[in-house]
């Protein structure tokens, strides 16, 4: 039996634990309250006007929001659900909050559904990719649209489909003649919009709700950045750190090994170890 693969399997193991709970400790939901844009969300749907909500955001604001969990697609997977990395077998969502590392009988790692560097995009992601075809309206909300696949989902829409940029800054490509781009933040925008369709009483009930949304003792924040940026910006910061941290570690490791290997002539190499 060769035992360096699961030693390197377990130091693996063990990383994206740091990196999952480290990530999960900032960003868990609860700890942040949708903003209104997330209830225009709701409203469009209770009003008949959602097919399909593709997010980048792992942090469920919008099923928190009210949006149904079936009208959204969450490119980059959620907190939502939890699942062993091998198995594939569901975790409880609280045991998972309370854990830092759970197995399972296969002795997987267990983690919440969200999608790192390297891994594949959510199966769900790319079977409703085929519904942009079928669009006859595309609002795009609070986004930089650098991070690919998803940025260029704008571009899957009819020709003939009706574009909406309401976001901070100009993004994209949106020069087409049916395009409109409203620049500013997404609530103000969000807010003028429901004036004019006499949606604003709905929005505020729909957003007063979303307080229930926070945990216990948790305060809401102030929001002052858009709510998708401020989130990926902060998952950025947090894995460099763990980058560096991890980078830091292996280093430290190569060096003992090296020091360690000129003591081993004279003994089996793990990697020549056989199991009775």
């Amino acid at each position: 039996m060769c035992v360096r693969p699961y030693l390197d399997r377990a130091k693996k193991g063990t990383e994206m634990c740091l990196l999952v709970y480290t990530l999960a400790k900032e960003l868990y939901p609860g700890r942040f309250r949708p903003t209104p844009t997330h209830s225009f969300i709701t409203l469009l749907h209770s009003h008949s006007l959602l097919h399909t909500c593709f997010t980048q955001n792992i942090d469920t604001l919008e099923r928190r929001a009210g949006v149904p969990a079936h009208k959204i697609i969450e490119a980059h997977g959620s907190f939502a659900t939890q699942q062993c990395i091998d198995c594939k077998t569901p975790f409880d969502a609280e045991k998972i909050k309370k854990a830092v590392c759970e197995r399972r009988r296969c002795k997987g790692l267990v983690k919440p559904d969200i999608v790192f560097f390297g891994e594949g995009l959510p199966d769900q992601f790319h079977r409703s990719i085929r519904n942009l075809r079928e669009a006859d309206l595309l609002i795009v909300l609070g986004t930089s649209l650098t991070v690919h696949p998803f940025a260029s989902l704008v571009d899957l829409v009819p020709n003939d489909c009706p574009r909406v940029l309401i976001n901070l800054d100009e993004v994209g490509d949106f020069n087409k003649p049916d395009d409109v781009l409203f620049l500013g933040k997404c609530d103000d925008i969000v807010r003028e919009l429901c004036k004019e369709l006499e949606w604003e009483e709905e929005l505020d009930a729909a957003w007063e709700k979303t307080k229930e949304s926070l945990e216990a003792g948790e305060k809401e924040p102030e929001l002052e950045t858009e709510p998708e940026e401020s989130t990926e910006d902060e998952v950025e910061k947090i894995t460099k750190n763990l980058e560096q941290g991890l980078k830091v570690s292996d280093e430290k490791d190569e060096k003992r090994s090296s020091s360690k290997s000129g003591q081993a002539s004279d003994s089996v190499e793990p990697d020549s170890v056989e199991e009775d």
